[in-house]
């Protein structure tokens, strides 16, 4: 009887771990369908179009909650995504990893910023098409100015 109660029990807590997951789905162009489904620290990542389709996982090793932002980050008129937590100590910075909508080849491809190891309380300016972000210095925190107009696609 004991073996039954914690067969229930374990299957009760998958349950509910999976209907944790966070899952959206949008169209990044016209004809693409991407679904997201954040579970933990791992986004289980799948794009569909007539053409193409891929699937994959990626790890985010986030010791807090993960949540998702969707804008045109690079301002190709392609709608991208980025997933972000708060940092470990007092819940001063975000940090972001952000992911482009590749059209030529149907993928979302990690950014990464002009300055600094990665995009730490990231703002879009999209009158000056840039992304803006904190890296620390030599004199401790600065603006990473990210300008993807001039990158190839």
């Amino acid at each position: 009887m004991q073996f039954k109660t914690l067969a229930v029990s374990l299957l009760g807590l998958m349950w509910t771990i999976r209907a944790l997951a966070e899952t959206t789905t949008f169209s990044p162009t016209q004809g693409v369908d991407a679904t997201l489904i954040l579970e933990g620290s791992k986004l289980n990542i799948a794009v569909k179009s007539e053409t193409h389709s891929e699937s994959r996982t990626i790890d985010f090793e986030a010791e807090n909650e993960l949540h998702m932002q969707f804008d045109d980050f690079n301002f190709d008129g392609a709608q991208d995504f980025a997933v972000w937590q708060l940092d470990d100590g007092m819940d001063t910075y975000h940090y972001d990893r952000v992911f482009i909508y590749q059209v030529k080849t149907g993928t979302f491809e990690e950014l990464q910023p002009d300055c600094g190891d990665g995009f730490v309380n990231l703002r879009v300016d999209k009158k000056r098409k840039t992304l803006l972000s904190t890296y620390w210095g030599m004199n401790g925190p600065d603006q990473c100015i990210t300008r993807l107009t001039k990158r190839k696609a």
